[in-house]
């Protein structure tokens, strides 16, 4: 019940797993209504900017979705310090907000390898799906974050 992998310098051994696996597809929503396009470049360096004044057990950053924009908020309370940014988006759907931890969504986007990035939306309960607008022809790549609950 092993896999083995052997080199010159090395030999690795990978041992198999016994028993049904996950269903992991199971957690992945279908059919997300609300669907954001937007420069991949351009929201990571404002989500890098503004994610330094959020508080720094969480990492909270607040996106609050518009048909053409997505305004990006932080905030420390502890140290009286926000920051708040634009980034103008192509969004089908109703205005909504919803929270992110910061550091994941900066982790996401810089390994996304398009010039665009789709992020799918169904409520502010319920995980995002993240992926890049155009895939290579052997990938197929999808990332999956759960929001994190914001008092409005």
């Amino acid at each position: 019940n092993n896999a083995y992998v052997s080199a010159e310098r090395f030999v690795l051994v990978c041992r198999l797993i016994e028993g049904r696996y996950p269903n992991y597809n199971a957690v992945i929503p279908k059919g997300n209504p609300y669907k954001l396009t937007i420069d991949r470049l351009q929201f990571l360096n404002a989500l890098k900017r503004v994610s330094v004044f959020s508080l720094l057990g969480n990492s909270l950053v607040k996106l609050n979705i518009s048909e053409n924009s997505i305004f990006i908020t932080a905030q420390d309370i502890d140290f009286s310090t926000s920051a708040e940014e634009t980034v103008a988006c192509v969004y089908e759907g109703e205005p909504m907000s919803i929270g992110f931890k910061g550091t994941y969504l900066i982790e996401i986007l810089s390994n996304i390898p398009s010039t665009e990035a789709i992020l799918e939306l169904a409520d502010p309960s319920r995980a995002g799906l993240i992926f890049p607008a155009e895939n290579a022809d052997d990938e197929d790549l999808l990332m999956l974050l759960m929001p994190i609950t914001i008092n409005e």
